[in-house]
């Protein structure tokens, strides 16, 4: 038998790049999501910096800008609008926990846009309080890192009817979606969960509290109990590919939505899906 490594996936041969990734056997990298819109990728350098520190907080050296946005547009060229995913995944084969490099390979795949239905914007979602909860863990809290395992977990029971879970840490507080970053407006404040401990702070969070910022309006980051969540005035999750769905039923809690507040943002942050 040769000394490569050998392997079949559903009995087709793998290349050794793929089948000795430490992406595939640890979970050893990270990834970021962007949306390509009428032929532009927006936003991109801004996914870029949250994949730059992302890979960093892993001790992986990042890649140059130019050469993730040469290989974004040339993998999405065929397509004016659409979602791409970049994966930075640790180099190296050979078994063992212990990292030998800190240099990172890209793999870089174009999807089709996912249909969302425009009500979602419109009138808003119901989401669902997910029974699994977050471990926490500071030094991954707030990273895309390719371990999903817990978001894998918290939808294997998704109700029918629902276009989000909400995902609590071991206290039972609300930390975020299952693939989005969750807010509540309360008193005219804006409120997210502080991402210390567990959790991943995505890119439209960021242009999100900017815009609460440009509106005057109060932030507040910090924790806060799932009791708050539930009496606040309004709420919504944000993601890269959506902009802001405002919440609309949570449990026994029903919201006007959007709310005004809501609505002042979802124009500010200008989302190309967002129907205002």
């Amino acid at each position: 038998m040769s000394d490569a490594v050998q392997a079949l996936l559903n009995g087709v041969p793998l290349a050794e790049s793929l089948l000795s990734s430490r992406g595939l056997h640890y979970g050893d990298g990270v990834f970021r999501t962007l949306l390509k819109y009428n032929g532009q990728l927006l936003d991109y350098k801004l996914q870029f910096l949250k994949l730059a520190h992302d890979a960093q907080a892993l001790g992986l050296e990042p890649p140059a800008t130019e050469l993730l946005l040469a290989e974004a547009v040339s993998v999405s060229a065929g397509a004016a609008s659409g979602v791409v995913k970049i994966l930075l995944l640790r180099s190296g084969a050979g078994r063992g926990y212990a990292p030998r490099t800190d240099q990172a390979d890209r793999l870089v795949l174009a999807y089709p846009l996912p249909a969302y239905p425009a009500e979602h914007w419109q009138q808003g979602i119901s989401a669902f309080r997910c029974g699994l909860r977050l471990g926490r863990q500071p030094a991954l809290a707030g990273i895309k890192h390719l371990n999903r395992l817990e978001q894998v977990l918290a939808s294997r029971d998704w109700p029918d009817g629902a276009a989000e879970g909400i995902l609590c840490d071991e206290r039972g507080a609300p930390v975020c979606g299952t693939r989005s970053n969750l807010f509540w407006i309360e008193a005219g404040r804006l409120h997210t969960p502080a991402l210390d401990g567990c959790g991943v702070a995505g890119m439209m969070r960021d242009k999100v509290l900017a815009c609460a910022t440009a509106l005057g309006l109060e932030v507040r980051i910090e924790s806060r109990p799932w009791s708050k969540l539930l009496d606040a005035d309004e709420a919504f999750v944000s993601n890269s590919l959506i902009g802001i769905w405002p919440l609309r039923a949570l449990e026994q809690r029903v919201w006007p939505a959007p709310g005004p507040l809501t609505l002042r943002l979802m124009s500010v942050l200008r989302h190309p899906y967002t129907a205002t």
